[in-house]
């Protein structure tokens, strides 16, 4: 007869069991079942944090578009305030905006009077981003010319169909009565100014 092994030393040759029943030891019986265990529930946790990852990552991508159009905004009502019009190009702006970045397309969109108003725009160059419109509009208030700004992002993000065709921001939005008058994004987006 084989003596038994001792459970904790794994440094025992295993001995033939030469017995009929054929009993597989608990410690390898265990760490085969745990494995794929194991392997379930990292499967599962990777399943559901994957759509997390991937909408955090997309908002990451658009805080720079916000940011670059935001700045574009404050430069512009900066020009205005020197100037009699708006600025017609980033290069103009002096702001440190590239017009081509991996995520976004920026461009200055002049208006028909750039005396009193101006369109910047981030339009998504990769699926799954939604694009932004920032706006600037000259007011007059008594003798003086005040500024106010909106940035309005679209509703929608862009998919591969979108991209493929034109892949728009938000339109321009209406000038506003008055600087207290709140400025309406237009339809398919929506105000991120407070």
């Amino acid at each position: 007869m084989t003596e038994p092994l001792d459970q904790d030393d794994f440094t025992q040759e295993p001995v033939a069991n030469t017995s009929k029943s054929s009993k597989v030891p608990s410690w390898v019986a265990g760490a085969s079942g745990c494995g794929c265990l194991s392997f379930f529930i990292i499967s599962l946790i990777g399943a559901i944090s994957l759509p997390t990852f991937l909408t955090s990552s997309n908002k990451a991508k658009q805080s720079e578009a916000r940011i670059y159009i935001g700045s574009m905004n404050k430069r512009q009502q900066a020009y205005r305030t020197e100037k009699p019009t708006f600025a017609n190009s980033i290069r103009d702006l002096q702001v440190e905006v590239s017009p081509e970045t991996k995520n976004y397309t920026y461009k200055i969109v002049p208006q028909y009077d750039k005396s009193k108003s101006v369109m910047m725009t981030a339009a998504a160059k990769t699926s799954g981003l939604k694009s932004y419109t920032g706006a600037v509009f000259a007011i007059k208030k008594g003798n003086e010319v005040t500024t106010v700004t909106v940035i309005c992002e679209s509703d929608a993000v862009s998919t591969a169909a979108t991209l493929r065709a034109t892949n728009t921001p938000p339109a321009m939005p209406a000038t506003p009565k008055d600087e207290l008058t709140p400025i309406e994004c237009p339809a398919g987006s929506r105000s991120l100014t407070r």
